[in-house]
């Protein structure tokens, strides 16, 4: 039995399956356990302190919903953290 493989994208160096119309937004919400607006806030109205770039760029939080995922691209999401 011949199977392909599943197609992936790395989030912060991990593998994950990729599903088809999973979003920058949709990531954000997996990882967070939290709900993402369209505008690429929290839906609880809590700051999210959160940036994300794709392919070694970053996407405005206004394009998160609408940024769709690749097979092979590299996803980093980042939590801001107070102090130095």
């Amino acid at each position: 039995m011949n199977t392909a493989p599943h197609d992936t994208i790395l989030v912060n160096g991990n593998p994950v399956p990729l599903t088809e119309g999973l979003s920058v937004a949709d990531a954000v919400a997996d990882l967070t356990g939290r709900d993402i607006t369209a505008a690429g806030r929290a839906a609880d109205g809590k700051p999210l302190g959160i940036a994300v770039a794709l392919d070694h760029a970053v996407i405005p939080r206004s394009r998160w919903s609408d940024t769709m995922l690749e097979a092979h691209q590299t996803v980093e999401i980042v939590t801001a953290v107070q102090g130095g």
